[in-house]
């Protein structure tokens, strides 16, 4: 028996790439049932997809451990070094399936934010999240030879799936809602409804800046977080920003523009990125911290800039030019203080 553990494989780097993809694309199906079906049971269509994507995925682990115990590997080695830690999702996912199902009986069917803050429901996402990180760490542990974009494709699924996972929870704060259709009743002065419109006004305007806020900082730690610890290829920033950004924004456009400007705006920041780091590289370890910096402002700003610019375009927006402008400034701030903690933490 081999006493070492198994070699990286690509296939099944893949492999749990896509099914993480599969899932978590699945919680955000069903995420928009919760708001659009009356869901009355556990045993639902929309809970199939997500549930059928973590059989899927346990059928390729059990598969590649047979595989690799009948060439001669024990138990305890039949999966790569990068993987010991990611399969501790399976038993969390299990629990918080048993749990799930348990709470939809004894609880009720969960609706609107309450889906996304279930306990049971965060379990999932957890085991998921552990699940994911295989692909990432299998190619980080092997980067020296991951210089291919097929080759590093599997860390941008395990990604786009943590970046999913991430919406799931964050939900309530991924649009800013800058669009026509999300403004406030007109605000009358010397009526019975003014003191109402205006704190509603308020209200919609500084909760719309703080997910501007929530929204750059997410993304921009992806990004930087991936700059800071290889060299992606042309095309990775590009796929991440996609495939981890449209499961939110299909799950809850409605009858707004929010999925065209959401793809539109992933497209545009990633192309961007993966321009920018063809042209500079603006890896922090090789002592380029103006790039670096310079790389970490762009982004946000891109990013939310194309947000303001394609909402204008397709319905106008409410915000007044001061909003607007000064959210998107703060946008490039939030990449800044990010890029000054990574730099600080490599420098200690």
């Amino acid at each position: 028996m081999q006493q070492h553990a198994a070699p990286r494989s690509l296939v099944f780097d893949y492999a749990i790439g896509i099914c993480g993809v599969w899932i978590g694309g699945g919680f955000f199906l069903d995420a928009w049932a919760h708001g659009h079906v009356p869901i009355e049971s556990f045993f639902t269509p929309y809970h199939a997809v997500f549930y059928s994507g973590m059989l899927a995925l346990a059928l390729v682990i059990v598969a590649f451990g047979l595989r690799y115990h009948a060439l001669g590997y024990d138990w305890p080695n039949v999966f790569p070094r990068p993987y010991r830690l990611a399969l501790l999702g399976i038993p969390i996912f299990a629990l918080g399936g048993l749990g799930d199902m348990v709470w939809h009986r004894a609880l009720g069917i969960e609706e609107g934010v309450d889906a996304l803050l279930s306990p049971t429901h965060q379990i999932l996402g957890l085991g998921i999240f552990f699940l994911s990180s295989g692909p990432i760490r299998s190619v980080l542990s092997d980067r020296a030879h991951s210089t291919t974009l097929a080759r590093q494709l599997p860390l941008a699924l395990g990604l786009a799936t943590w970046l999913i996972l991430a919406h799931f929870g964050t939900a309530y704060a991924f649009d800013p809602a800058a669009g026509r259709i999300n403004a406030p009743p007109p605000i009358v002065p010397f009526t019975p409804k003014y003191l109402t419109a205006l704190g509603i006004g308020y209200y919609k305007i500084a909760t719309g800046v703080l997910i501007v806020i929530f929204q750059s900082t997410l993304i921009t730690g992806f990004v930087l977080w991936l700059v800071s610890r290889m060299h992606p290829c042309l095309g990775m920033l590009t796929i991440l920003l996609t495939i981890g950004n449209i499961p939110a924004a299909a799950a809850f456009t409605n009858q707004s523009p929010l999925l065209a400007v959401t793809i539109a705006q992933s497209l545009v920041t990633g192309i961007f990125a993966d321009a920018f780091i063809a042209r500079y590289d603006p890896h922090p370890a090789l002592g380029y911290t103006r790039a670096f910096r310079t790389f970490a402002i762009a982004v946000p700003m891109t990013y939310i800039g194309a947000y303001l610019l394609g909402t204008f375009a397709t319905e106008r927006i409410w915000w007044d030019w001061n909003v607007a402008l000064g959210s998107w400034i703060w946008s490039g701030v939030c990449g800044f203080a990010l890029s000054l903690l990574i730099l600080a933490r490599r420098t200690a």
